[in-house]
């Protein structure tokens, strides 16, 4: 693209309104021929049904999703090369966030001044994130996450650099009391490997989430963790957001994915990012930037151990 295109494309964009970005008919072409590029066919319908995703979501907020049009455009783009869909559920595969981001412009004067921009990005989940794996033929599958109650028949063990994990439903198990949660991943040669988060990984993430939530707040003592922790049975923790957890841990030291400037890995997201619900976040400061890597890929061949319990007590979780 020339340099004069390129700069009329941007003056378009900017002429935009963030809702009209994914309905505007040159945009919609653009992501139609992107993606029919990029994976063949399919590109009509792709861009029919995304677009009122993105479109519907910003309405239905104009301020909270007051962005920069072209970070839509961005986004949109990025939605389009992954093969992604912002289609809402248990198990979706992303959704739409929004960040303040510092810029830097130079004024009337020629003066570099510094500022805030509101933007948008796709999150992905971690059920996008197996998906992306999966294309990424970094795993074969997954099988959907396992709890295991007080009764079951349950025991994981590491021999000779292999995870092994032995469950046994009992059907008279104690459906109060959560003892773990795991999930098979079967990599792309056929050997296993087993995502496990147990209740002192748990409770941990709990007792960060309080301590997020008693930032900033003068009545620390009403101050509370995720309900989600204790809306289970008995007060325990809510067995759907448990495996959306051991989801999320799965893949915290396999090798990165690479994704647009427009996305971010949920899993890389502090807590008050994370989406309590579909499309309820607030307006967040920017994630810093990690530092660009030239190493060789790490080799996880023969599996990685999972276990949030052991990782940093400041590092962050969130809902998911």
């Amino acid at each position: 693209m020339s340099t004069n295109k390129f700069a009329d494309t941007v003056s378009k964009l900017q002429s935009l309104k963030p809702w009209e970005v994914p309905v505007n008919s040159d945009v919609h072409q653009h992501i139609v021929s992107l993606y029919n590029q990029v994976h063949g066919e399919g590109g009509e319908a792709f861009a029919e049904r995304e677009s009122r995703f993105i479109n519907r979501t910003i309405i239905d907020d104009k301020n909270k999703w007051n962005v920069s049009p072209i970070s839509v455009f961005l986004a949109y783009v990025d939605l389009a090369v992954k093969d992604l869909t912002l289609e809402p559920g248990a198990q979706a595969m992303c959704y739409l966030l929004n960040r303040s981001v510092k810029v830097s412009t130079v004024d009337a004067n020629g003066k570099i001044v510094d500022g805030w921009e509101n933007r948008i990005y796709i999150s992905i989940t971690g059920y996008g994130e197996i998906l992306q794996r999966q294309r990424a033929g970094q795993i074969r599958h997954c099988d959907t996450p396992t709890v295991v109650y007080e009764g079951d028949e349950f025991s994981y063990i590491e021999r000779n650099g292999r995870k092994e994990v032995t469950y046994g439903l009992n059907i008279k198990h104690n459906p109060g009391n959560p003892i773990a949660c795991f999930m098979k991943i079967t990599r792309l040669d056929g050997t296993t490997d087993y995502a496990i988060i147990l209740p002192e990984a748990w409770q941990r993430l709990a007792n960060y989430s309080l301590k997020q939530n008693e930032r900033g707040r003068r009545d620390k003592e009403n101050a509370k963790a995720n309900d989600l922790y204790t809306s289970g049975l008995n007060g325990t923790i809510d067995p759907g957001f448990l495996i959306a957890k051991c989801v999320k841990h799965a893949f915290k030291n396999y090798p990165k994915l690479p994704i647009g400037k427009g996305m971010v890995m949920e899993a890389d997201l502090p807590e008050e990012e994370q989406m309590p619900d579909y499309y309820n976040m607030g307006e967040t400061p920017q994630a810093p930037k990690e530092p660009d890597s030239f190493a060789e890929p790490a080799d996880h061949s023969e599996g990685v151990t999972i276990d949030p319990a052991a990782e940093d007590a400041g590092s962050d979780d969130g809902t998911w």
